[in-house]
């Protein structure tokens, strides 16, 4: 239904924009902030769309940033075997847009749906990820280069399969606080943005999120929130988005450079109109069957995000008994079995070991409850028994919130969702986060910290 307004390749063209295309089932807006060291890959993404392309159910959207300040923003409408720039309302086909602004990504799917309108969104954040962890201002002192993923990884001649190097951390001491004072650590955040050293914050996620669902969805959730990025299926991350989205779809681990396979991952549209539900799941799975003949290091899950609340309650729970076990303990033992049950080998621990996976954590903890040892054994009685009923109740909901998980080998404990547990010190960002602001998990971080000084 679209206007040709001009050929510019073969397979890109310019077209005019329609005030209101026909509604759809779907738009998917892939907001790729590929203005760093990723670029390569997006155009690699971008054809894997085509081979799908938008059609009577599906709107396929892409907002393009790559290097260079002089390289202006591109939004695409992606068809079967072609890609179509849009000239677009706005400064977006004009000019450089900074991808890692709140405003940009607002701004992007506000034009997507007001053009491209749909029943669902599903909004695909497209780039470097680190979950938790923000820098601590919006400018990002660093000299502009990321870890590329790929450089994480190498080929065990054994296996003939790709495995990441633990020994090559994905930050640079993030415990350490003059680390972060001196700027000599690696960027946080989503979104990242080398011409204007940008990026999201999860203050400024939270924001945008907020944002799109009251200002452009008129209150309606997104339906499906993927993150093709790193590390970015945390509880702290879905603590952000449970109010603003139906279904977070991320991986805990780091992802391999090229990310999803997005012929493999939009193909259910060919077909049918999937549920949001359905959707999600089956990114995990088209996630799955990319990697698995390559990797035994990756993980992907859908999480319902209704169910992060309850679990987070328990959780607060859980760090309530663990903070009066630390008060009451002898010999140290509440510190000891936390850091057996928190600790590689024995947990799921990712690229950044201070994120561990939650399911995992809370099996350990289970299994070594009665090796605590306080000073009143009424005290310690309560404690066990009332940890006990709360860890078994968390896993629960932890496998019912958690819609689909895939994981390779060498990470499957992995339960889907991860959350901060540091040995040395805390990020100096990580009180601001909204789940450690209303959750006393914070305070037993602390607790735990001090005690084992």
């Amino acid at each position: 239904n679209d206007t040709i307004y001009h050929k510019n390749a073969t397979d890109e063209e310019i077209i005019q924009l329609r005030s209101v295309n026909k509604k759809k089932a779907y738009t998917i807006v892939v907001y790729i902030a590929a203005d760093n060291d990723l670029h390569p890959f997006a155009w690699k993404n971008i054809c894997q769309m085509e081979a799908i392309g938008s059609n009577d159910t599906i709107n396929i959207i892409v907002q393009l940033n790559t290097p260079g300040y002089f390289n202006a923003t591109k939004r695409y409408v992606i068809k079967n075997g072609k890609r179509l720039i849009v000239q677009a309302e706005g400064i977006a086909p004009t000019q450089k847009l900074n991808s890692g602004s709140p405003d940009t990504l607002i701004d992007c799917v506000s034009w997507a749906m007001k053009h491209y309108p749909a029943d669902h969104l599903i909004l695909n954040l497209w780039d470097h990820g680190s979950g938790v962890y923000d820098h601590p201002t919006h400018k990002l002192s660093y000299s502009g280069k990321f870890i590329n993923t790929s450089n994480l990884f190498y080929l065990n001649p054994n296996t003939n399969m790709l495995e990441l190097d633990r020994d090559m951390g994905y930050f640079i001491s993030p415990d350490l606080e003059t680390q972060e004072e001196d700027g000599r650590q690696n960027a946080r955040g989503i979104c990242f943005d080398e011409t204007f050293k940008s990026c999201m914050t999860n203050q400024d996620l939270k924001f945008a999120l907020s944002e799109i669902q009251n200002k452009v969805l008129d209150g309606k959730k997104i339906a499906v929130l993927w993150f093709d990025a790193c590390l970015m299926a945390m509880l702290e991350i879905a603590n952000i988005c449970k109010d603003h989205a139906e279904y977070l779809v991320a991986s805990e681990e780091v992802e391999f450079a090229s990310g999803s396979n997005y012929e493999l991952a939009l193909r259910p549209f060919l077909d049918k109109v999937p549920t949001p539900r359905e959707f999600a799941c089956h990114i995990v799975d088209a996630y799955e069957k990319a990697y698995e003949s390559i990797t035994q290091d990756y993980t992907q899950s859908a999480i319902d995000l209704s169910g992060i609340s309850e679990i987070e309650a328990n959780i607060n729970l859980v760090a309530n008994q663990i903070i009066e076990g630390l008060h009451h303990q002898k010999n140290n033992s509440v510190v000891k079995i936390l850091q057996e049950s928190k600790s590689y080998p024995s947990c799921i621990c990712f690229e950044e070991p201070s994120y561990i996976d939650l399911r995992h954590f809370y099996v350990n903890l289970q299994a070594k409850i009665n090796d605590i040892s306080l000073d009143n054994n009424s005290k310690e009685a309560t404690i066990k028994l009332t940890l006990a009923k709360l860890i078994d109740k968390g896993i629960s909901l932890i496998d019912s919130a958690v819609a689909n998980n895939k994981v390779g080998s060498n990470l499957e404990q992995a339960g889907g969702i991860s959350i901060y547990f540091p040995e040395r010190g805390m990020f100096s960002s990580y009180p601001k986060c909204n789940f450690a602001k209303t959750n006393n998990w914070s305070l037993m971080l602390t607790k735990y910290l001090f005690a084992k000084k």
